[in-house]
């Protein structure tokens, strides 16, 4: 019998069993820093949090709209000793900062488990219920077949607080604040070369993912590849039909070329594959870039030609938008997206700077006007625009240490 004659599987008969994302979880050297950078340039407020009396690693979770990230400090630990971490796994030390946790919420935790037990599945942290007075969640993490990302599964069904137990709620939080994003719409993983289909297939099995075609006639073994000068990669999308607040995953290889790209780069640090952006939903991404600019974020900018090419300027104009409106922040148009839809729906997106050092995990700002798909146009200019980006940053580095 293969996994899926086995009762409860294929998951493509059925809903999948994420309902939706919870939170991506960050583990950091210097989690004041980071939290401190989420507050100051992303505009995060800070809601809930434990350690902070030093008697366990910190975990501070923080909100912008619906976008809820936890930020942890790196455990000094080393598994098997149990974790004094809660609803995660301490990644091994030394490791770069990197983002290595995307969180679901479940219902029926034990029939998943014991269904992910059965695909082979390692759970690092078994069935586990923790409770206090607003109730009891239950949880396990999950180690994913793509380098250190694991995956923490919760039930929380039958608790009332706004966030978990084990953690504090902070009077900081201020729920009436100024909200620029809504929901993680898609995270995006670097993988290793030819490993997309063996990702593909383990998210089908164990989640219930199906494949996300980027164009017409796709196909998900070969995915969607992007070649040209200075640009070699492979994209393929998942997503769990029905379940729009699971969000997409994205899988991006580097294609073989002359020369080191940032996918190559990447890899560096995260050598069997790793959490490369995540895409964050906003309603107005015009007012939500100036805010985040004003607050210090660098956002990857576009050649003027970008703007001025006469297709692309008339498809800007045809959206009713001013093209030097877009190029004031770098923000990019694609009114293709979705295979090829030409009946008004347009999508916008633009990058920030890395989080943590030019090679690693940075957000994406994406604002869909009923598109659901990714232009090609658009991945072209967001890849060209962080490779400048990340040259652009490498050579200011070399400049500092010089001048020093």
């Amino acid at each position: 019998m293969t996994p899926n004659d086995r009762q409860g599987f294929p998951f493509s008969s059925m809903a999948s069993p994420l309902i939706r994302l919870s939170h991506i979880t960050l583990q950091v050297s210097n989690t004041q820093k980071t939290v401190t950078d989420l507050v100051t340039k992303y505009r995060f407020r800070p809601f809930a949090a434990r350690g902070l009396d030093g008697t366990s690693p910190r975990q501070v979770a923080l909100r912008n709209g619906g976008v809820v990230f936890m930020v942890n400090e790196k455990s000094q630990e080393t598994p098997p000793i149990p974790p004094s971490l809660i609803y995660d796994w301490p990644v091994p030390l030394p490791s770069a900062d990197t983002a290595c946790n995307v969180s679901y919420e479940v219902e029926d935790l034990p029939g998943l488990c014991r269904r992910l037990a059965d695909e082979g599945c390692h759970l690092l942290v078994p069935p586990t219920e923790l409770c206090d007075d607003d109730g009891s969640v239950s949880y396990c993490v999950v180690k994913s077949v793509v380098g250190n990302v694991n995956h923490t599964l919760i039930d929380r069904t039958r608790y009332r607080a706004p966030f978990l137990p084990g953690f504090q709620l902070l009077q900081s939080d201020d729920v009436s604040a100024e909200e620029d994003v809504t929901s993680v719409d898609h995270v995006t993983y670097v993988c290793p070369r030819g490993s997309t289909p063996r990702v593909i297939d383990w998210y089908r099995r164990c989640f219930g993912f199906q494949h996300f075609p980027l164009s017409s006639g796709e196909d998900p073994e070969r995915g969607y590849e992007i070649t040209g000068p200075q640009i070699g990669l492979r994209v393929t999308s998942i997503e769990c039909p029905g379940r729009n607040e699971v969000g997409k995953i994205v899988m991006g290889e580097s294609l073989p070329q002359s020369g080191t790209n940032q996918i190559d780069q990447f890899m560096r640090h995260h050598q069997e594959g790793g959490i490369q952006h995540a895409g964050l939903a906003t309603p107005h991404i015009f007012k939500a870039t100036s805010a985040l600019a004003q607050c210090g974020v660098l956002f990857a900018r576009q050649p003027p030609s970008y703007y001025t090419e006469p297709q692309k300027r008339a498809e800007i104009l045809s959206a009713g938008l001013a093209p030097q409106h877009l190029s004031e922040f770098g923000i990019l148009l694609d009114s293709s997206a979705g295979l090829a839809e030409k009946n008004g729906k347009i999508l916008l997106q633009v990058f920030a700077e890395p989080l943590f050092s030019k090679d690693s995990f940075y957000l994406e700002l994406i604002e869909r006007r009923g598109a659901q798909g990714f232009g090609e146009g658009n991945i072209r200019a967001l890849w060209r625009s962080m490779q400048d980006m990340m040259e652009d940053l490498s050579q200011k580095q070399q400049e500092g240490a010089t001048s020093h």
